[in-house]
């Protein structure tokens, strides 16, 4: 609104360095709208959260077990494992 009122006192002609000049002066109170309370809320576990931490879980088991002297799992190797 300030920069327009500017450009209508100058008849639409305004350099930018006057622009720069009054937008220095020039606070965003009141033209940015309030940001809305942050809400906190409480992890509640369900089925699909579950699956995805038991999968996760088991991923970096396989991922970080060594089954000896620096060897690692085979992920897909069903006769590597031995429960």
């Amino acid at each position: 609104p300030v920069v327009d009122e500017l450009c209508s006192q100058k008849n639409g002609v305004v350099d930018e360095t006057e622009i720069l000049e009054v937008l220095k002066d020039v606070t965003l109170v009141g033209l940015l709208p309030v940001p809305h309370a942050i809400v906190i809320r409480k992890y509640q576990p369900n089925q699909y959260t579950s699956l995805w931490f038991t999968g996760f879980m088991w991923g970096v088991l396989f991922l970080r077990c060594t089954c000896g002297e620096g060897e690692y799992m085979k992920l897909f190797d069903g006769d590597g494992i031995q429960l």
